[in-house]
């Protein structure tokens, strides 16, 4: 990676990779603010305010914002997660200029009208509908709270319906002016672009910034998630399902670990492609299941490891006990070299692929640059991930595999 970085005055750090044989760039804000920073009755309030930054600013309309991006060809769009919050605009080189204006104006002057709330709270509420009629979403929902509890990673990102009923504009101030703060952002931005001409574009849009002290009522830090002594071994949910949609949650490792290298291996290996040992066995050689998958999930201090399918009620035990045969393998006998060269191979493709889009190179930099401190180079994740060995996956899956550390959450039919 050829990364060019500043640090504007007010503390904003801002890192560029110019890739000049593309037409396009994506600019990317990242706020180290996600739904674990809510207070109880803030939940929800990470993602709303994403939404209303959208709504309108004292210098344009909602129309105005999507036209002067769409309007030139571009992707205008935002994102919130448990940890961080991120705003982009992917446009024609030309056009980084406004990208970063625009962005800067949603950040530095959105309106928050109070009517524009009550609208937004409408829209909020029927996503949380979208969301309840889609199993697999619930589920995955489901699983970080039946698994980590109290915890606030645990809390669904979107909110609740009363706590989202409950937002003002007071509270939506409050928070802006307690996490949206140069000292916890960065600007990323990758494609055909001009290291110096992005750093002064930014540093003249949000440079002069100097924001309110921090409220006295700022969020505590938590522990770190981990599942505890009163997380049930099987949570049943009954729902207007036809299908059994269940997962197997353990804890996982954070992307500060070390380890994080040989649990992306072992996921490959076990659910993360069409040669892992659950598709091969629960839907090559059985039938059990159509979708059958597992998934890594780090944070900043912790993390979720899940297998998960959806199977026909009859199957559900039976795909349950293939699964955890499986996990059962893991933790006596290492696997056989091939098979992790296999995944090594496929997890090294994925991360080169990927990263062939300016909007993934921009993600990459920004996340790694707030969360870590520095970005990790390609070639120095490719040695580590050909560094793994059969022996590291199985002390692995001995830490974080044991029957007593798993946690079954299945959403069933009426009357199974």
């Amino acid at each position: 990676m050829n990364l060019h970085q500043a640090t504007l005055s007010n503390g904003i750090r801002v890192v560029a990779e110019a890739m000049p044989t593309v037409q396009s760039l994506t600019v990317s804000i990242w706020i180290r603010v996600g739904s674990r920073d809510e207070l109880p009755h803030q939940h929800g309030i990470a993602h709303f305010l994403e939404h209303m930054l959208f709504k309108g600013t004292h210098t344009r309309t909602a129309a105005q914002i999507a036209q002067a991006i769409e309007g030139r060809g571009g992707v205008l769009n935002a994102s919130t997660g448990k940890e961080l919050t991120c705003y982009y605009a992917r446009v024609l080189a030309e056009h980084m200029p406004i990208a970063v204006e625009v962005l800067s104006d949603l950040l530095l002057n959105a309106r928050l009208a109070p009517e524009d709330i009550e609208v937004e709270k409408g829209v909020i509420l029927e996503e949380m509908r979208m969301i309840e009629d889609t199993p697999d979403e619930v589920l995955h929902d489901r699983i970080a709270e039946v698994h980590w509890g109290d915890h606030p990673l645990a809390r669904r990102i979107i909110g609740t319906p009363d706590t989202v009923g409950q937002f003002t504009r007071e509270m939506m101030l409050e928070f802006i002016q307690t996490h949206y703060r140069p000292e916890r952002m960065v600007v990323a931005a990758a494609g055909n672009l001009k290291p110096d001409a992005l750093f002064a574009t930014v540093d003249r849009w949000l440079g002069g910034w100097k924001p309110a002290p921090v409220p006295a009522n700022a969020v505590p830090n938590a522990p770190a998630p981990a599942r505890n002594a009163d997380t049930p071994a099987r949570y049943l949910e009954p729902r207007d399902v036809e299908q059994v949609h269940f997962g197997i949650a353990v804890d996982g490792v954070s992307f500060h670990d070390e380890r994080r290298y040989a649990q992306a291996v072992l996921n490959t290996l076990l659910g993360g492609s069409m040669f892992s040992r659950l598709w091969l066995e629960v839907r090559e050689k059985r039938g059990l299941a159509y979708d059958i998958g597992s998934y890594a999930l780090p944070m900043s201090d912790g993390g979720l490891f899940v297998v998960y399918s959806g199977v026909a009620p009859s199957a559900f035990e039976q795909a349950v006990e293939v699964i955890e045969t499986e996990l059962n393998k893991l933790l006596d006998t290492p696997p056989d070299e091939e098979e992790v060269v296999n995944a090594r191979n496929m997890l090294k493709g994925n991360r080169i692929l990927a990263l062939e889009s300016t909007q993934a190179r921009a993600e990459l930099i920004g996340s790694e640059t707030l969360m870590r401190g520095y970005v990790v180079p390609m070639e120095e994740i490719i040695t580590q991930i050909d560094a793994v060995s059969p022996a590291h996956i199985h002390a692995l899956a001995q830490q974080l595999l044991l029957p007593e550390k798993r946690t079954l959450v299945a959403l069933v039919p009426h009357g199974v």
